[in-house]
């Protein structure tokens, strides 16, 4: 036997059918860890966006809610030390109603804009929010007739519905209410409708859950808790 034939080395069919299955074997699980890393890299890019989205409306919809029943003319609706007993005038923005279902729930307020108190409730002074669950959307009321919002009101978009869709808004309000009876010159109500007069301290929790409008993975829920600034007084001294 020559030289040439026994020093003559190579692969065989079967090992370079093995060679080409590991490689493709390692190709594939790189592709896949690519894959997981990829996706996993776009589900933070959403979870990010849908997180800033949301609390960007929180924070819009705090700072609308703990203005209701502002009044620029207060200290016409406060006793007067020397005249306990005179007819306080009414704050034309009091009132936050907030309607039962949980559906498609809404809240409604009004708050004074003017910049000269007219002591009138208008209709551009009248405002709120609720779930629009056609589009999954949460709006903003810029106007309307009366305290409580209605369909023919003014709305617009506060979420975008082309990046976050909302699926449940919980709106709740919390009252504590302490007498003022006591600086009445009465301190007696016998009986008489609306006394005691009373000080309604207020908090409205707003809480939204939401998924990304492109990928129903991408879940977030946030909230928040609002203590109203303007107090309200009802009720009138015994007479």
């Amino acid at each position: 036997m020559s030289c040439q034939s026994r020093c003559t080395h190579g692969w065989s069919l079967i090992e370079l059918m093995l060679a080409i299955a590991l490689g493709l074997l390692l190709l594939t699980g790189l592709l896949q860890l690519a894959a997981v890393h990829t996706d996993e890299q776009r589900r933070l890019l959403l979870e990010s966006r849908l997180t800033q989205d949301l609390r960007t409306a929180i924070e819009l919809i705090s700072r609308d809610v703990r203005r209701a029943g502002y009044w620029a003319d207060v200290s016409g609706g406060a006793w007067d030390g020397t005249h306990p007993s005179a007819t306080l005038s009414p704050n034309p923005y009091r009132g936050v109603v907030l309607n039962g279902p949980t559906a498609a729930p809404w809240i409604g307020y009004s708050y004074s804009r003017d910049l000269t108190e007219d002591n009138i409730s208008g209709n551009q002074e009248k405002f709120g929010l609720r779930l629009n669950t056609s589009s999954q959307v949460i709006e903003w009321r810029l106007s309307g007739s009366a305290i409580a919002p209605d369909d023919r009101d003014s709305w617009q978009a506060l979420t975008d519905p082309a990046l976050a869709r909302v699926t449940r808004l919980l709106i709740r309000i919390e009252e504590q209410r302490q007498s003022l009876l006591a600086l009445c010159p009465l301190t007696t109500c016998n009986g008489q409708a609306r006394c005691p007069p009373e000080r309604v301290q207020r908090k409205v929790r707003v809480e939204l859950d939401a998924q990304d409008a492109r990928d129903s993975r991408v879940q977030r829920q946030l909230f928040t808790e609002t203590r109203l600034r303007n107090d309200e007084v009802t009720g009138a001294c015994p007479t």
